[in-house]
């Protein structure tokens, strides 16, 4: 109830006890960090004259690292196994240099996760001075107000300190980005790019992150700065030689392809055929989402034939529905309605199912549409979403068929040469009309 009136009602029960946690509080939790030379640097730096434990808490089983890293509040997760809390970086600086990992200890930790290693008293000087020397300090892991203060006192030498490495914030985005905290992932990419400024990868990761959140301008402007630094596409340290003719072909194909799909968000269908060209270059095997995407970016563009050309080159890669509908879709824009009506009927056995049903119910609109033509000659208008039909023969003065559109990109792909799911890519084309008409003057 303090913390309400301190800091309002935007914080959670867990970030709150976090926040006290750190700040010496009784909270019921125990602090553990990702860092082992951390958690050796409170081992050694307390009670000179006695052995330190160091705690190991095995997290690898994946249910409880997913719960430990997608919980909002403990005391609302009746029946689930949690282990640990990973704290939104958001919650002080401390919480961050320390990398901290908060463990509930309500239930108990379970015995089979855990295991120890002892400290000697002897040692606990020696290996003080050593992680001295490894820029651990008080003023390096207490990285806020009352920690500067603490550190830098009339009896104290002024301290200073690096940050974190760039592999440290690199490691830390990844955790965030495939927990889906996709602003704190962006947070420790930025800090990553600007500790290695001519290296892709940040900006690789950068770029999947604010695609992610839907910042597309921002998205197309990072993964254009990874390509701009191609030339050093990883940063392994001094001690390992990246193999560029293994990693840059790579890169390349999953930067363009997602670029083009943030570039097709936005309406820059032009960009969009371009990156996708060189991601076609770069791709041995699975052309199919590059070919549809490039496709429904042609189709926008009102290339037609062209985007056809694309739907059925993915078509001939693995059959599907979406680009049975897509192939059909373009015929109709083009006035083909037999041939769109062939399309139509090979997509509706084809999955995905949700196209298959749109390719059934487009194929119904074009058996009408040819059964009021009656095979008498017909010319194609096209006014945004409408195909006009205009012919001499049409019976009453208007006829109107609604038809599905074509499904949407496939999302993107990890480009940072890290495991990760995909993103969003463009929604596709809207629905379309035809409509029979009378000739125009």
């Amino acid at each position: 109830m303090p913390m309400e009136v301190i800091d309002g009602l935007d914080l959670s029960d867990l970030q709150r006890l976090s926040i006290l946690q750190h700040q010496g509080a009784a909270t019921g939790l125990l602090d553990f960090t990702e860092n082992p030379l951390v958690a050796l640097w409170f081992a050694c730096t307390a009670e000179h004259e006695k052995n330190a434990k160091i705690f190991l808490l095995d997290i690898g089983d994946h249910q409880i690292a997913h719960n430990g890293r997608t919980m909002e509040d403990p005391f609302d997760a009746a029946g689930q196994v949690v282990v640990y809390y990973e704290p939104d970086h958001s919650l002080g600086a401390r919480i961050v240099a320390q990398q901290s990992v908060f463990v509930i200890c309500n239930p108990h930790i379970p015995a089979q996760h855990l295991k120890s290693v002892v400290v000697p008293w002897s040692s606990k000087r020696p290996l003080e001075n050593y992680l001295t020397q490894l820029r651990l300090s008080r003023m390096s892991l207490f990285r806020d107000i009352p920690g500067l203060a603490a550190a830098n006192t009339r009896s104290e030498k002024l301290q200073r300190t690096e940050s974190v490495t760039p592999k440290q914030h690199r490691d830390r985005g990844n955790r965030a980005y495939q927990a889906r905290r996709y602003g704190d992932a962006l947070a420790a990419y930025e800090a990553y790019a600007s500790s290695l400024p001519g290296v892709a990868q940040p900006y690789c990761l950068k770029g999947d992150a604010l695609a992610a959140l839907g910042r597309f301008e921002d998205a197309n402007l990072a993964y254009t700065q990874a390509l701009e630094n191609l030339d050093r596409p990883i940063d392994l340290g001094k001690q390992v030689a990246v193999d560029r003719e293994v990693v840059e072909p790579t890169m390349s194909h999953a930067l363009h392809y997602n670029r083009g799909n943030v570039r097709a968000v936005v309406a820059d269908h032009l960009g969009a055929i371009s990156d996708y060209d060189v991601a076609l270059q770069h791709s041995d095997v699975a052309k199919r989402d590059i070919l549809k995407n490039r496709g429904n970016s042609k189709f926008a563009l009102e290339m037609f034939a062209e985007a056809y050309e694309d739907f059925e080159a993915a078509w001939l890669e693995v059959r599907g529905s979406d680009a049975a509908l897509a192939m059909g879709n373009s015929k109709v824009m083009t006035g083909e309605f037999e041939a769109a009506y062939g399309q139509y009927l090979e997509g509706t056995a084809a999955e995905p199912a949700g196209s298959a049903a749109h390719c059934r119910a487009n194929a119904e609109q074009v058996r009408r549409i040819l059964e009021a033509l009656n095979r008498h000659a017909y010319r194609i208008r096209l006014e945004g979403l409408i195909v006009f039909i205009e012919t001499a023969h049409v019976q009453g003065t208007f006829h109107h068929f609604p038809f599905a559109g074509n499904q949407g990109n496939t999302g993107n792909i990890p480009s940072g040469m890290v495991t990760a799911h995909g993103g969003k890519g463009y929604k596709g084309a809207k629905g379309f009309s035809v409509a029979i008409v009378p000739p125009t003057s």
